[in-house]
């Protein structure tokens, strides 16, 4: 086991996912995009993504269209200042309703917190392991 998590592949859970007889086009796009980005900054950066889009869900369902909404100018600010680690996620569901680009990327931040995860509790074992 401590040879096994000493050579995890944090990458696993994006793998999977690219590989997945069951996995779309924007879902692999996704991943292959996170493939190599940090494991708390890719995180993060797709939930504060996948947080704007939500709220441009919702101010869409509330029947708000004004460019200068408060989700639209946040949306703005974060593909703005997020790098291209961002701009490459909103690029794949920019082309989706509100909806299915919130959607599509509240799944991703969950593959994304699995991988954190997995990686940070083998960090831990092997860490344990070696008192």
């Amino acid at each position: 086991m401590h040879t096994w998590l000493g050579s995890y592949n944090y990458e696993l859970p994006l793998l999977d996912l690219i590989n997945g007889s069951a996995s779309d086009d924007v879902s692999i796009e996704l991943a292959a995009r996170s493939l190599g980005c940090g494991l708390d900054s890719g995180y993060y950066d797709a939930q504060a993504l996948a947080d704007c889009l939500s709220q441009l869900w919702s101010e869409i369902e509330d029947g708000i269209w004004d460019d200068g909404s408060e989700a639209r100018i946040e949306l703005a600010g974060v593909i703005g200042g997020g790098g291209d680690y961002v701009r490459g996620l909103y690029d794949t569901v920019r082309h989706l309703d509100a909806e299915s680009a919130a959607n599509y990327l509240a799944a991703h931040v969950r593959v994304m917190m699995a991988r954190a995860d997995m990686a940070r509790l083998a960090r831990e074992t092997m860490a344990a392991a070696a008192i």
